[in-house]
């Protein structure tokens, strides 16, 4: 499974800035359902929320939905600017109030909740891009291409990954320009692709026994085997007896697994070899700046 890729825009540059709209055909969410809210204002005992998924309109969190036990001070629990998963306890569409809770949401709900945001979040970039390419609103956009795409599909952004396996006729049935559908699978493709990331690990490594050197060869050796011709694993010494391996590869998941996998390796031959193995680093996905500062952290120890 391919990972999900986040398309980033500077919403502070002014094609972007103005450009708003909301993600969802329904202009309310339903009862029940899960919504992405910034909390906005704390007054007594209460919070007024933004539905980010809805054009930012205004909800309500009272102090007795924010946690299951007793709620005295609703600040101890949230605070002005965080990003909340709440559920939709009531909705009065004449009034435009929509009454929210904190408490009754699951943490798997909540996973959920910011797993479905972040491609929405994505495919209303897109949008965005969409629109000032083609000088078409954002209303227009949705209306006619992606909030078909969300009935189509699980998720809009799932019927727009397909566009990467040369794969249009997503579109099928939509009447559409052919100048907007091509200026959109152009924008999909440039920033839809996922880019190789790359992951790293560190770890000691020593053996004092007789075959020593040689017994941290093998080990790393016996490690690199773990990769394969498409992921392969690399090692680099470092400082005695510090080493990093690395791997470069577009699936995170999987890198960390094969990364693991090779770690446990060298690791199960050099214990062999009455040798010694200390995992310093986890494997995780960071910088050449971030390393480096993870070695001065170790090397200051």
């Amino acid at each position: 499974m391919s990972e999900e890729v986040e398309v980033v825009i500077n919403q502070n540059e002014e094609q972007y800035k103005n450009l708003h709209f909301r993600m969802y055909e329904n202009k309310y969410p339903k009862e029940n359902e899960l919504v992405y809210a910034k909390v906005v204002d704390i007054i007594d005992n209460s919070a007024y929320v933004s539905l980010q998924e809805y054009d930012n309109i205004q909800g309500m969190l009272y102090s007795d939905e924010v946690s299951v036990g007793k709620c005295k001070n609703i600040k101890q629990f949230i605070s002005i600017g965080k990003n909340e998963v709440l559920t939709v306890l009531r909705v009065d569409l004449k009034r435009g109030f929509i009454d929210l809770s904190k408490k009754r949401v699951r943490p798997f709900e909540s996973k959920e909740c910011k797993i479905k945001f972040g491609k929405s979040k994505t495919v209303e970039n897109i949008v965005k891009i969409l629109s000032v390419h083609t000088s078409k609103t954002m209303e227009y956009l949705y209306k006619n291409i992606f909030w078909p795409l969300y009935k189509k599909y699980e998720h809009a952004y799932d019927g727009l990954k397909l566009i990467l396996n040369g794969d249009d006729s997503i579109f099928d049935g939509f009447k559409i320009a052919d100048n907007i559908k091509n200026e959109l699978i152009q924008i999909i493709k440039k920033r839809l692709t996922p880019e190789p990331v790359i992951i790293r690990s560190l770890f000691k490594l020593t053996c004092f026994s007789f075959e020593g050197i040689d017994a941290i060869k093998q080990s790393l050796l016996n490690g690199e085997k773990k990769g394969t011709e498409s992921v392969p694993i690399k090692f680099r010494y470092i400082s005695s007896p510090l080493y990093e391996c690395s791997v470069n590869i577009i699936n995170k998941k999987e890198g960390i697994k094969i990364m693991n996998l090779a770690l446990k390796e060298v690791k199960r031959s050099i214990e062999a070899k009455r040798g010694n193995f200390c995992l310093i680093v986890e494997p995780e996905i960071v910088g050449e700046k971030s390393i480096k500062m993870q070695l001065k952290e170790f090397n200051d120890k």
